[in-house]
């Protein structure tokens, strides 16, 4: 684990059992931070950085340095220093600015997504906070990427189609809203949608097309929106990673097809 800190074989290695073992040896009013923090909160990140990120006074006496630690030497307020489970972590709203100066923007907005749609922050707090932050590192980038955030996101893939459309000057598409024919039934919930041209925009995970259940209701409702008049666009994993500009075409040309004639 760390030098001189040992563990049971019989737990499973984790975010919290690493927090827990590098707080044995951190000063007793070290916080967790960065993407430690985002972990801990149960903010998706990107997986490249597994060090345990923890921020200490910088009037410490001792500081650790060990290896799969990463120690920061900076007092964080502590009207920003929050408790999960007994650790000692960031706010969110400070979380979302280290996220700014740390990961791209992309996996920002997925955080950011995450954190409205679970109730770790809200805009308003965020916002908030970052109108509090003069000349920080990432502030406007995390102002930027503010406006972008979407509480009805369900997963990362999805703001990533989002912000696909977005990026390539496409209008923003509604996320998760309910589609109900002529006569109020419930026809679908869109992954995104333009529901004024009826164009659904759908990302299909790999549950889609290894359940055939999941795969049944999504023909079904697929053929639902169809038969109301509704454009369905589908997009895998290959889509948005590999053929991102084919994706932005498809949903370009259904645009400017649904188009009102002048």
């Amino acid at each position: 684990m760390f030098y001189d800190v040992y563990a049971s074989a019989s737990l499973d290695d984790s975010v919290h059992v690493r927090c827990d073992a590098a707080a044995l040896i951190l000063p007793a009013d070290s916080v967790f931070c960065g993407v430690t923090a985002a972990r801990l909160y149960g903010v998706p990140v990107p997986d490249g950085d597994l060090r345990v990120h923890a921020a200490v006074p910088a009037t410490a006496s001792t500081v650790p340095r060990v290896k799969q630690l990463r120690v920061h030497s900076y007092s964080i307020p502590a009207g920003q220093v929050s408790r999960l489970d007994g650790r000692r972590v960031i706010g969110p709203e400070r979380l979302y600015l280290e996220l700014a100066a740390s990961v791209p923007r992309i996996d920002l907005v997925i955080a950011g997504d995450h954190m409205l749609r679970r109730q770790v922050s809200t805009r308003e707090q965020l916002h908030a906070f970052l109108k509090t932050c003069y000349r920080r590192r990432g502030v406007r980038k995390a102002k930027l990427a503010l406006q972008h955030l979407e509480p009805r996101s369900d997963s990362p893939p999805e703001t990533r189609l989002r912000m696909l459309i977005v990026d390539a000057g496409l209008p923003r598409p509604i996320a998760n809203q309910d589609v109900f024919n002529d006569w109020g039934v419930w026809l679908a919930r869109p992954d995104l949608s333009y529901p004024a041209v009826k164009i659904a925009i759908e990302y299909e995970g790999l549950h889609h097309q290894q359940d055939p259940r999941q795969y049944s209701r999504d023909i079904e409702r697929d053929g639902g929106l169809i038969d109301e008049g509704w454009v369905v666009i589908r997009v895998n994993k290959d889509g948005l990673f590999r053929t991102p500009r084919q994706v932005v075409n498809r949903v370009r040309k259904a645009l400017d097809a649904r188009r009102p004639s002048r």
